[in-house]
């Protein structure tokens, strides 16, 4: 599962923000276009590790997350990959329509919601899509270090595959297992092929679709795979199954224990800005509830769970929620912060 951040945003985070311009950008597969961001004076930029991702501010106040897909060593410039959305909601459009070598960038210092864990066992890296930027960070850094790992990359096509050609360099091939234009149903017999050959203690770090996710976290989990080696970040959050009941906003107390705070939470309001209001900083990074990097847990009261992350035994357990996005189903709400 994502790892639960603290949830106080110091101040050295919350002031950590970087004025970058793009560098260099470049065509990288079927509407993705890759951009390397530096500072104007080249200076080594604040560390990060492979999962890691930052925010972009854009024009018309949007902000965007994208994951870090540099090589080992590279510190003096951030590099993203950018996959032009068909129902952009603004980000990528922009980013590909309007941003030119020399644009300047607000741009918030790494956070890490997806880390890559130590461990004595080989690693099986799974993407889809545009997944693979963070991804490919992994499989650069795990070859760097010796360490023993492959990567299955699913793909639409080699047209809108990104990081093919140094994914297909000899360092790294070894390592590759490509999949192009397979259906649905193909990608889960394959995913559940190669699964079938691992140890069940094989860490799994997933990253695309959220379809793809959830069918290659199914997979494991029917073979038997605990929730703590299966490790994966959403790009979106999910969209809500159509025949999905809604679910009515209501008012509710908050409690911020550790900080002694009480408020009400109106409908339409978030637990995040009811915080702030009160003079309380949560943490987060995608404010859509699939990151998981806001993850806060829970002291007391029934959440209304609305993220991408939690699994349904997490969910059933009312142990944390993601108060980005989630609100409560009972009258009090008491939160471990």
């Amino acid at each position: 599962m994502t790892t639960v951040r603290d949830a106080f945003m110091t101040a050295a985070q919350t002031a950590a923000l970087l004025n970058l311009r793009v560098a260099a950008i470049r065509e990288d597969g079927r509407d993705i276009r890759v951009f390397d961001l530096a500072a104007e004076d080249a200076r080594r930029l604040p560390a990060w590790t492979p999962g890691a991702h930052i925010k972009l501010s854009l024009p018309g106040g949007l902000e965007r997350c994208y994951s870090l897909c540099n090589m080992p060593g590279e510190d003096s410039f951030y590099r993203i990959a950018v996959k032009r959305e068909a129902a952009s909601r603004g980000g990528s459009a922009w980013l590909h329509e309007q941003a030119g070598v020399g644009t300047q960038l607000l741009v918030g210092a790494p956070v890490n919601a997806f880390p890559l864990h130590d461990s004595e066992h080989p690693v099986a890296l799974f993407a889809a899509g545009i997944g693979i930027t963070p991804i490919y960070a992994m499989a650069a850094d795990l070859l760097y270090r010796g360490r023993a790992a492959q990567l299955h990359y699913f793909a639409r096509s080699v047209e809108h595959a990104a990081f093919l050609s140094p994914l297909s360099q000899p360092a790294m091939a070894g390592l590759c297992h490509f999949r192009f234009g397979l259906n649905a149903d193909d990608v889960g017999v394959v995913v559940a092929a190669r699964l079938a050959l691992l140890p069940r203690i094989t860490p799994l770090y997933i990253c695309g679709p959220a379809p793809f996710i959830a069918q290659v976290r199914e997979q494991a989990a029917q073979l038997g795979w605990r929730d703590a080696d299966v490790h994966f970040e959403l790009f979106a959050a999910a969209t809500p199954a159509s025949d999905a009941p809604a679910t009515q906003d209501r008012v509710f107390e908050l409690v911020l224990q550790r900080a002694g705070v009480r408020c009400m939470v109106q409908p339409g309001q978030s637990i995040v800005a009811v915080a702030a209001a009160a003079g309380v900083q949560i943490g987060t990074s995608c404010g859509e509830g699939f990151c998981g990097s806001c993850q806060t847990a829970v002291l007391a009261g029934v959440p209304d769970h609305r993220d991408s992350v939690l699994t349904e035994k997490e969910r059933a357990s009312n142990q944390c929620l993601m108060p980005c996005v989630s609100r409560c189903r009972s009258e009090r709400l008491v939160l471990d912060i």
